[in-house]
């Protein structure tokens, strides 16, 4: 429903005297950047290419206001980057605007994307987080249309809180990075074929109600979470938390398996992995865990061995809710753990 309604949106001739302005912040990434000899990279005087883009195209129907956050390629992005978004996101007053539009890089816009998801949950006007596969004007870019989209369902005033809009309007905790064949971002929990909206199960009714406000202070990333791809053959003795690590995030098999098996080594099993890290007061988080019955006996093993799982929840989305879960200082950890901040844990019926 929403990616017909993006398609379909159709704007109007002349500013709506009732709609007040929109708040572009710029990060950077391809949406800011220029092709100069077959490299691409930040536009270093930090114009705001999508924005006159924008106005070429529809005039001055909407007013803008931009602010420059940063200007780096998004595979740049970093603990420094995200404090800086917070807390200029925290300083918005947002009576001030009908929206916020956030642009980024693509290489780690699903990360962001979870992060300020659950951080601004209680966002009380919709806060768009867009990207671009090339830079504004070349052939192919699909930036301008992605940033008219955000506009559109911005005038539109129905949702508040935080989305992804990279040609299709995404929850922002269950974005899957794109793929390196195509370039296409996935959703996760979302079935194609049977699911009427990328939102699956999450009604218009829930995204337009407010939501309690859980993080009001900034946040400073100090604190770090290792995070662990399960593949075969796995050497964990080659993962050696530091003096900075809080926690450790494993993201398993599909079937929420990994091996438990001793026969190769101790150092191959991640059951031997989880006791060592308790030994030093560090919890090992498995994602991914679906609530049903029965199981593999192996998941038995990795929850008796002392890990504590996340239930339906990507592994991006978990990775960003426990740095934040481990460096805010408003709830116990346990509690943001076993929140669900906005949406981030798919609920099957």
């Amino acid at each position: 429903y929403i990616y017909n309604k993006c398609q379909g949106l159709i704007f109007g001739k002349g500013r709506d005297k009732n709609m007040k302005k929109i708040l572009v912040l710029f990060t950077g990434g391809t949406i800011g950047s220029i092709t100069t000899d077959g490299i691409i990279d930040v536009e270093r005087e930090g114009k705001y290419a999508v924005v006159e883009a924008y106005k070429s195209a529809y005039g001055d129907d909407v007013k803008f206001e931009c602010r420059q956050v940063l200007n780096i390629l998004s595979e740049n992005m970093g603990f420094s980057g995200w404090e800086k978004m917070i807390h200029e996101i925290n300083s918005i007053d947002t009576a001030l605007y009908s929206g916020v539009i956030l642009t980024h890089g693509s290489d780690t816009l699903a990360y962001t994307s979870a992060l300020l998801g659950m951080y601004f949950r209680h966002f009380n006007i919709p806060l768009f987080i867009i990207a671009s596969n090339k830079p504004i004007g070349e052939k192919g870019s699909n930036g301008l249309f992605n940033f008219t989209s955000a506009v559109g369902l911005i005038k539109e005033g129905k949702y508040k809180g935080v989305f992804t809009l990279y040609e299709r309007v995404m929850l922002p905790t269950r974005v899957i990075p794109a793929d390196t064949c195509r370039d296409r971002f996935g959703v996760y929990g979302y079935d194609g074929f049977n699911d009427f909206s990328v939102f699956s199960g999450v009604s218009e009714n829930m995204l337009s109600r407010p939501r309690e406000r859980i993080f009001h202070n900034d946040v400073k990333f100090g604190k770090r979470v290792l995070f662990i791809e399960g593949y075969p053959a796995m050497d964990f003795g080659c993962f050696v938390p530091n003096e900075d690590t809080a926690a450790v995030l494993y993201s398993p098999y599909h079937s929420a398996t990994a091996c438990t098996d001793v026969s190769e080594g101790k150092s191959y099993a991640l059951t031997e992995f989880i006791k060592g890290c308790i030994t030093k007061n560090i919890m090992v988080y498995i994602c991914g865990l679906k609530r049903k019955v029965p199981i593999y006996s192996t998941v038995e093993e990795i929850i008796k061995a002392g890990s504590i799982p996340i239930y339906t929840t990507s592994a991006v989305a978990a990775y960003m809710k426990l740095l934040l879960a481990y460096n805010q200082e408003e709830m116990p950890v346990k509690e943001v753990m076993g929140k669900d901040l906005f949406f981030e844990e798919v609920k099957f019926s």
